[in-house]
């Protein structure tokens, strides 16, 4: 198997005296090679022997503030090592880079996904995609990781063709998966990290580093504030602001993929989880369902360690598309609990493995298949049910034939519909004016004109849209994929609706789009999980519900 490996980075400069300070244990991000740690698909244990991950912040900056009530130690070697401490306390730093340049990245059309251990299936695609005359590479994502006997692995071998740096990736891969066949997905390779000089400042004291600074409070029991982190990002709701938001932990500075500044806090798992959980669902839930999250949760963090932001300088992001992490002072006592009570459990497939945990906030009555909304091999953990309140359904599948009477059904079948939190999201319905919906659609296809209908081509087995016919009076377009749909129609909630037109034919007025549920409705309904939690079901009730063919295990 053929795979790229990366320079070791230069040893660390500092450009002022350092204070020597022993208050923090050395950990793994303080070794020599510190970048090759950061991007490493792993992570290490706290004394607890809780996992320690590192989560972004904020990215994509020219400059970042920082700062703590006591102040703040800045490491340039990381925990453990020499540090920098003001008398001052309170004093913020301003963080910016000097002598950048971007990182090189490679995207690949992935055309097979294998097992670890599958060497006589990765030396068949191989063989095949040479012949079709490719050179074809193979890439091994995830993790390998034991705790207290249990060893879970979530890797897989990809072999992927066609690379080229980025972008482009996706192009090439819509291109190779329609020539053969295949479900091609996208794979972005680190060829080169990013280089430049990260610099600190606060008042007269000047810090340089190459490529990364730690910081840490100078009273451990404190948090670490970061200025202007978007809140709301990453959703199908477009408009978003920033705050300020503190952090418990540790935070480095360091360098994206495109050479700005990104600022990623490295947290134990329990101040993550109780940060993220009520940032997840409602706090006042009941504890059936908050428990269910803080599992949910918990497994979905430990999955998708070395399976996402590969190309990153950290395990993981904050957003939507991540897990919304809210950071210190957003925990809730109740869903701390939670988290408490269920330390250390995961959801397991039968089989063995992390199960791929997904979830949303409403399904709207009827779940979705995940390689619906996302590509990919079908899960059969993931598979769009009925979420019925009922032995049997008279939806098994929603499509253009029955979506009508399913959005007129009676919300208490449903226990997305049931629940006290169902409003506006079990369903929903909103009026766009044209010229709005005009000025929308033109943003990314402008050749479309004035939008005259709207047609659905393809639902899933929920009656969620991925493939929206967009007639106008100059052309006509296809828009592709649930998140960019919803994104493109101005935000809606979810693609599962259908759509009324009030107007002329050649020139309407404004579109009426009815719809049900408030996300991508693969995996755990949330206010559903709420719905059976009133009904008095248990978490493992309400996860085996949700995620067909798992079983829960405590690993640590």
């Amino acid at each position: 198997m053929t795979r790229r490996r990366l320079a070791a980075a230069a040893a660390v400069a500092v450009a002022a005296a350092l204070a020597p300070s022993g208050a923090a244990r050395a950990d793994e991000t303080s070794t020599i090679d510190k970048l090759r740690i950061l991007y490493a698909n792993r992570f290490t244990f706290t004394d607890d022997g809780l996992p320690l991950v590192t989560v972004e912040i904020v990215g994509g900056r020219d400059e970042v503030t920082l700062g703590a009530t006591g102040g703040l130690a800045v490491r340039p070697e990381g925990a453990g090592g020499s540090a920098i401490e003001l008398d001052r306390g309170g004093a913020t730093w301003t963080i910016t880079a000097e002598d950048t340049r971007a990182a090189e990245i490679h995207e690949w059309a992935v055309v097979a996904r294998l097992e670890p251990d599958d060497e006589t299936g990765a030396a068949a695609e191989l063989k095949r995609w040479t012949e079709r005359g490719f050179e074809p590479h193979t890439f091994e994502i995830g993790a390998v990781f034991g705790v207290d006997g249990e060893v879970i692995d979530t890797r897989e071998v990809l072999i992927a063709v066609d690379g080229a740096p980025a972008p482009g990736g996706a192009k090439r891969a819509a291109a190779v998966a329609k020539k053969y066949g295949v479900a091609a997905t996208v794979h972005r390779e680190l060829v080169r990290r990013p280089e430049g000089t990260i610099v600190a400042r606060s008042g007269d004291t000047v810090v340089r580093n190459p490529s990364v600074l730690w910081f840490t409070p100078r009273d451990a029991d404190e948090t670490i504030s970061v200025d202007g982190v978007p809140v709301g990002a990453g959703g199908s709701q477009t408009v978003t602001r920033t705050e300020t938001r503190r952090y418990w932990g540790s935070v480095y500075v360091t360098l994206d993929a495109a050479g700005q500044l990104v600022a990623v806090n490295a947290v134990s798992e329990d101040k993550l989880l109780a940060g993220l959980v009520p940032a997840e669902i409602f706090p006042d839930a009941p504890e059936a369902a908050l428990r269910a999250q803080a599992i949910a949760a918990r497994t979905e963090l430990l999955e998708k360690i070395g399976r996402r932001n590969t190309t990153d300088p950290f395990l993981l992001c904050s957003t939507q598309q991540c897990q919304v992490y809210a950071g210190a002072g957003m925990e809730d006592p109740r869903t701390t609990r939670a988290v408490e009570a269920t330390r250390g459990i995961v959801l397991l497939r039968d089989g063995g493995g992390l199960t791929d945990v997904r979830y949303s906030a409403a399904c709207g009555g009827h779940g979705e298949d995940n390689d619906h909304v996302w590509g990919g091999a079908a899960d059969p953990s993931l598979r769009g049910r009925a979420d019925t309140t009922k032995k049997k359904t008279k939806f098994s599948t929603v499509d253009d034939d029955n979506i009508d009477a399913f959005l007129a059904d009676d919300a208490d079948g449903y226990w997305c519909g049931r629940a006290s939190k169902a409003k506006g999201r079990f369903r929903w319905s909103t009026t766009v004016a044209a010229k709005d919906l005009d000025a929308l659609v033109a943003k990314h296809y402008p050749a479309v004109g004035r939008v005259l209908t709207l047609t659905p081509l393809e639902r899933g087995s929920s009656g969620r849209i991925s493939r929206l016919e967009i007639k106008g009076s100059k052309g006509t377009v296809v828009a592709e994929g649930d998140l960019h749909i919803r994104r493109l129609l101005g935000g809606l909630k979810s693609s599962l609706f259908v759509v009324s037109v009030d107007g002329k034919a050649d020139a309407p007025r404004s579109f009426t789009f009815d719809g049900a549920g408030f996300g991508h409705g693969v995996g755990m309904c949330q206010v559903g999980a709420i719905g059976m939690a009133e009904a008095g079901k248990s978490h493992e009730q309400i996860l085996e519900h949700y995620y067909r063919g798992t079983h829960l295990h405590r690993l640590y």
